[in-house]
């Protein structure tokens, strides 16, 4: 796993054990000042891995993190 999508992946997990839910791309980008870009190229990296679940529906996209 590359270092950013390492870095994406410890972050969504802390928050979401710390709130219950994870944050946004837009959020997670600025919080670890990554642009946006880098941020979804991580997300899809790690749900190749297994790591999150992407679920799109109109509008929007949910990720959630795998069992």
């Amino acid at each position: 796993m590359q270092d950013i999508t390492q870095k994406v992946y410890t972050h969504m997990k802390s928050l979401s054990d710390q709130n219950g839910f994870l944050p946004t791309v837009r959020q997670t980008a600025e919080q670890l000042n990554l642009e946006i870009d880098e941020v979804e190229t991580a997300i899809n990296e790690l749900q190749q891995l297994g790591k999150v679940v992407i679920t799109d529906i109109p509008a929007k996209s949910i990720i959630e993190l795998a069992q």
